[in-house]
């Protein structure tokens, strides 16, 4: 525990994420039922097995801590391209791995990586290395396309085509960024109206040519549209029920509308049968029949089992941890420092949150994981880099902070010196005065 406290950096964050790995190694544990009946295994191996995700991240994050954070600013263009490359190879038969019947990571001697986790890091490290070199220049909107839309909009187009939301999430929190950079209100309006007319065609043009002729989407510019079927299925799935009375509806609709809303309707009982204080660690009923609960809905399972007060502690995390992230980018005077900590600090609560309300069925399913607390894996370990980052930046304000205190207890030492030499001199000054008007009188 010494060893600890040693460690330069937030001690508030750290302590986050202590809370979330041993929040993260219960909840999964004990909502793993389904996935340890599914893969044929005991719960126990799921437990070991998310232990060591727990470990791998906090080495993942140890070792971002302690790279110098000139590092990153001088690799910054290199991980974004990195990243882009990783997205390309989802496009190569060898190399791409479906997951949930969507191609989103590479298979590498057997391990799947899920590239979009890394895509996500490198473009909030493209921005804040873009705003640094270039931040004076983004007035102007051709400037602004060149060196910020176009990156970021390439990297969501490739990501499109897999995951509709990741994709969203990305734009989300570019412009989050962007907007806390103070970068031109007019230029992001200009954005966002590009962004909505370019869905607003998308969708006519999947509607004209490629909704209801699966064969079209196979071809190399349907892929392009494979995943907007998707999005409204579960746009409608999320918002039919709300329009129309179930009751209404023949059994044979009923029960159309349940199949696609099954994993949601599941978390709500979740919800609503935690209460206030939940049912008790190891006693939700729903982990039986929530067969995400470990990852997508996580969230549910943890209020079923540790009821309201349970969930709201852990939207308090989230909340002080973005906080705490706030304050680092106030006392950043770099721009690439500030931009890097708002970046990272944005992409984790805002998936986070997005996470809750889909939980809670405010919003439509959108299948990411809740940070550092979801079952292990690429995006466990790469949150957990994300982690590491922030506190890398945190530990370099410190010591400069502590360089520029001793400069200034050097500087009002020396001070203090002259004044004592000044006045040493003064009064040696006046002594001999005194002595030499005395002695003609003695």
């Amino acid at each position: 525990m010494n060893q600890f406290w040693k460690l330069k950096g937030d001690r508030v964050i750290w302590i986050i994420v202590v809370f979330f790995a041993m929040i993260s190694i219960a909840a999964v544990f004990s909502s793993s039922s389904f996935l340890a009946s599914s893969r044929g295994i005991s719960k126990v191996a799921i437990f070991m097995e998310q232990t060591k995700s727990v470990l791998m991240g906090f080495l993942a994050l140890l070792i971002c801590y302690l790279i110098p954070l000139r590092f990153y600013r001088t690799f910054s263009f290199v991980i974004y391209g990195a990243s882009v490359l990783m997205l390309l190879m989802l496009f190569v038969p060898g190399l791409r791995a479906e997951i949930n019947g969507a191609v989103r990571g590479i298979k590498i001697h057997g391990h799947t990586f899920q590239v979009f986790e890394f895509a996500k890091i490198g473009v909030i490290l493209y921005l804040a290395r873009a705003l640094e070199l270039w931040g004076d220049t983004l007035d102007d909107f051709k400037q602004f396309a060149l060196k910020i839309l176009l990156p970021v909009g390439a990297v969501c187009l490739l990501i499109m085509q897999n995951s509709f939301s990741s994709a969203l999430l990305i734009g989300l929190i570019s412009f989050l960024v962007l907007f806390f950079m103070n970068v031109s209100l007019k230029n992001l309006g200009i954005t966002v109206g590009i962004l909505m007319a370019a869905l607003l065609l998308m969708f006519l043009t999947y509607h004209a040519f490629f909704a209801g002729h699966p064969q079209r989407l196979e071809s190399s510019v349907g892929k392009i549209f494979n995943r907007f079927g998707t999005v409204e299925g579960r746009l409608t799935a999320h918002f039919q029920k709300e329009e129309q009375d179930f009751e209404s509806l023949s059994r044979q609709e009923q029960q159309e509308l349940m199949d696609k809303d099954r994993q949601s309707e599941n978390a709500k009982v979740a919800i609503s049968e935690g209460g206030i204080f939940g049912k008790g660690p190891g006693k939700s009923t729903q982990r039986y029949s929530l067969s995400m609960a470990f990852s997508d809905f996580i969230y549910a399972f943890i209020v079923e089992e540790y009821g309201l007060l349970g969930g709201l502690f852990v939207i308090l995390l989230y909340l002080i941890f973005l906080f705490r992230c706030i304050r680092l980018c106030q006392r950043c005077k770099a721009t690439y420092s500030s931009v890097l900590i708002a970046g990272l600090a944005f992409l984790i609560t805002t998936q986070a949150f997005l996470h809750i309300l889909v939980n809670v069925r405010i919003l439509p399913i959108t299948g990411h994981t809740l940070p550092l607390i979801s079952h292990g894996g690429t995006a466990y370990l790469v949150l957990s880099g994300a982690f590491g980052m922030i506190l890398s930046v945190n530990k370099q304000l410190e010591k400069q902070d502590a360089m520029e205190r001793a400069a200034r207890e050097a500087a009002e030492a020396a001070m203090v010196a002259s004044i004592a030499e000044a006045d040493g001199f003064h009064q040696t000054t006046s002594d001999t005065t005194e002595f030499n008007y005395t002695t003609p009188d003695e």
